[in-house]
């Protein structure tokens, strides 16, 4: 079992699309800044690595390598 991971985010899009990571393999991202996505992946990978990310233009591509437990939660 994986490590449970908190994310707390302003962005809806990012806070949908990670959800979806827990019943998914992958989901696609558009209109986040490079930024707010590279740090999260960079916290949810700090002990092993659990996501990938491929950036095509301005979509990001997050595949699930191992499995996750992710709590996201959308500030207001």
């Amino acid at each position: 079992m994986a490590k449970r991971k908190i994310i707390r985010t302003n962005n809806k899009e990012i806070y949908d699309k990670l959800n979806m990571l827990n019943f998914s393999k992958e989901v696609i991202i558009k209109n986040v800044k490079p930024r707010q996505i590279t740090e999260i992946i960079s916290n949810i990978n700090q002990d092993s690595k659990i996501l990938d990310m491929e950036r095509l233009g301005n979509y990001f591509i997050i595949k699930k390598i191992n499995p996750i437990n992710i709590n996201i939660y959308l500030k207001k």
